[in-house]
């Protein structure tokens, strides 16, 4: 599969769900820290703003970046670039692309369809609710309206970066198997982040840390 017939597979995924992920917005519950009729979208700025802190700007970009190249060089993956110098760095400069592929298509679609990229912690409280809308927040966000709704733009970056990811690895990697399998492993990347970001204020005090 080359790269044009990966990015129509991703674009043809993101507009057939596209209206299914509005009328499923209206059923949809979570304990939000705010009100719909108070809730604040990003304009363009602001959206430029991110797109380009998570390209970069952000730690966390190059935390992941490496920290993900360091985890396939101690499991030699995949095998034929070796444990070398030469095989970390192409590893790294694999983890960075494809980084930087998913946050372009998760902030563009974002802006294309007016969801909202961000994350927003529960308003509520208790560990098991807390983590049930972690959970929740990994597939959902918000609309420009402030209400719930499938949040197709993460979810296509997550295995569009994965599939397009496999296109540069050695040839027995393919987007539609070695790819998707990439994205179920991002996807989990991505609710340990957000667990992360929901947990904060106690990580914080338990660690005694100011950021």
């Amino acid at each position: 599969m080359n790269l044009k017939t990966c990015v129509l597979l991703l674009l043809l995924f993101f507009t057939t769900c596209l209206a299914s992920a509005q009328s499923l917005s209206q059923s949809l519950t979570v304990h939000a820290p705010f009100a719909p009729e108070t809730y604040q979208p990003l304009d363009g700025h602001q959206r430029w703003e991110r797109w380009i802190n998570e390209d970069g700007r952000s730690g966390a970009l190059h935390i992941e970046s490496i920290g993900t190249a360091a985890y396939l060089q101690t499991f030699n993956v995949p095998a034929e670039w070796n444990r070398s110098w030469g095989g970390f760095a192409r590893r790294l400069g694999s983890s960075y692309g494809s980084n930087i592929i998913q946050n372009t298509m998760h902030e563009s679609f974002a802006a294309a369809e007016g969801t909202d990229p961000r994350y927003f912690a529960c308003a509520c409280k208790g560990l098991f609710r807390r983590g049930g809308h972690v959970i929740k927040m990994s597939f959902l966000t918000y609309n420009h309206s402030g209400n719930l709704t499938l949040d197709l733009p993460q979810i296509t970056s997550i295995y569009g970066s994965s599939m397009i990811q496999a296109m540069w690895y050695p040839s027995h990697y393919t987007a539609l198997v070695q790819g998707v399998q990439a994205g179920h492993i991002e996807a989990g990347f991505i609710g340990t982040e957000h667990l992360v970001q929901e947990f904060s204020p106690e990580l914080k005090r338990f660690f005694h840390l100011r950021w």
